[in-house]
């Protein structure tokens, strides 16, 4: 579904879990609002680039289950990863 229209935020993180266990922390770059008025986070990729190669917002891929923290919610060990990015 496509996004309708995006808001800038700042303090927030999609947090998940990688393949071995790891904390994955991205910060959330803004909140994208779909037509449907579902509100996503969207992200900077490494991968998220137009067809010129120009970097783009992109939501959490599919199927990955994660939770939207602000960043005092986020543990210390999340703290180290969100600063490593």
């Amino acid at each position: 579904m496509k996004i309708q229209s995006i808001s800038t935020c700042s303090g927030w993180f999609f947090c998940c879990k990688g393949a071995r266990g790891e904390d994955i922390v991205l910060k959330v770059a803004a909140w994208g609002i779909r037509e449907s008025g579902e509100v996503v986070g969207l992200i900077a990729a490494a991968n998220a680039v137009t067809g010129d190669n120009i970097p783009r917002l992109t939501e959490p891929p599919a199927g990955i289950k994660g939770i939207y923290l602000p960043e005092e919610k986020l543990t210390h060990g999340q703290k180290v990863k969100a600063a490593l990015r």
